[in-house]
Order: structure tokens, then C-alpha cells, then sequence
């Protein structure tokens, strides 16, 4: 199956909407001829927020391949192979539920208006598991999503001639988690991205 990107679109147009006020302010220092003090200290504050606006709206995904899920966060990544997955489902954000830990998705979360919000009716006319995806918030249809494929997945890795029934499918799939390793790792191009600014803003804050 081809590699899949899954995020929701409300951070991804927070992020342009602020790279546009961001260029459209340095175009406007140059216009206007400010003074070089002003212009360092917005400079760096935009940059700050920028910084913020990438960890938090444009950085964090999660990508299903072959191989399994990356999950993207802002500051740390995982990847967990399909054989460690036992479940995907939602709370405050579609958490992936593996053998030693859950692990949220920070870009797939579950507002609480989006709770709230009676599902809508899809049309008669969609095939029933497409009415039923049709009819859940963006983030919960993809954990859905992500849960059958996960379950396929784990279904087509099993050993041949395997018992189907309930409690040898959960020794199975203990098994297979066991064997399959859940990696973890800090990501420092986003805390660069947030501390030199920040720092830079410090300074000159001091300096100026």
C-alpha cells in the first residue's frame, strides 16, 4: 500500500496564514524604512512565534507505509511496525496503543467542539463503511482508518495455519509486538528552531 500522510488542514492553514502576516511585516519594515531597533526586535519575535508555528501546527503528521507508523510530534518521533500496534482509537487525540505504552498523535486531535458536534448524515447512496467513516470527525475517521489497516496488517504477518480464535489471536498479537521494536527518538531541529529565536529575542531584549 502506498505511504500515507494523515493531518488535519486547520493547523497547516494557521501556518500560512502566519507565514504570510510574518513576510508581509519584514516587507513592510523595509518599505517604511524603520528604525534598525524596531526591526531587530519584531524580527526576532517573529521568528520566535514562527519557530513555535512549525513544532506545533506544520511539523507534526503521521505517516503509515510499509513498514508501519511515524508518528511526528513536536519534539519527539516514533515508529511503531503494524505487528506492535494492538489498537488505534481517540480520546483528546487518536492514540496508538501498543504492548508497553500509548503513544498520542499530536497532529490528529479531537477538539471539544468537534465532541460536541452531532455527526452529520451521510447519503444513502455511499456504501455503508463509507457512510459510517463519512459521518465522524476528520481525526477519529483516521483512526478508523489507521486501526483496520493495522489489524490487516497483523492478520497478514501471522503465522500460517494460526488459530483465529480470541485467545490465541491476543497471544499472537502479544507475540508479535514483543518481537517488533517500538523506536523513540528527540527531534532537535525543532527545539533549534524555537531556541535560537527565542534566544535571539533575549538578547536583544538586553542589549537594545
Amino acid at each position: 500500500m502506498n505511504r500515507e500522510v494523515f493531518r488535519l488542514t486547520p493547523p497547516l492553514i494557521l501556518w500560512w496564514v502566519w507565514v504570510v502576516f510574518a513576510v508581509a511585516n519584514i516587507a513592510d519594515f523595509a518599505i517604511q524604512g524603520a528604525s534598525a531597533r524596531f526591526a531587530i526586535v519584531v524580527s526576532a519575535i517573529l521568528a520566535t512565534v514562527t519557530g513555535l508555528a512549525y513544532i506545533l501546527a506544520l511539523r507534526p503528521r503521521v505517516i503509515a507505509d510499509q513498514a508501519g507508523l511515524t508518528i511526528v510530534n513536536p519534539f519527539r518521533d516514533h515508529h511503531v511496525p503494524w505487528t506492535a500496534i494492538q489498537a488505534v482509537d481517540t480520546g483528546e487525540w487518536v492514540r496508538v496503543h501498543c504492548a508497553s505504552n500509548v503513544i498520542s498523535c499530536w497532529a490528529l486531535y479531537i477538539s471539544a467542539r468537534t465532541k460536541r458536534r452531532a455527526t452529520r448524515v451521510a447519503s444513502s447512496r455511499l456504501p455503508e463503511e463509507a457512510r459510517y467513516l463519512a459521518s465522524l470527525p476528520a481525526a477519529k475517521a483516521i483512526a478508523v482508518r489507521l486501526n483496520s489497516r493495522a489489524s490487516r496488517e497483523r492478520a497478514r504477518a501471522r503465522p500460517a495455519g494460526a488459530a483465529a480464535d480470541g485467545a490465541a489471536d491476543a497471544q499472537a498479537r502479544a507475540a508479535a509486538g514483543q518481537a517488533a521494536a517500538v523506536t523513540a527518538r528527540w527531534a532537535w531541529s525543532p527545539a533549534v528552531a524555537v531556541a535560537l529565536p527565542a534566544l535571539m529575542l533575549i538578547i536583544v531584549a538586553i542589549l537594545l
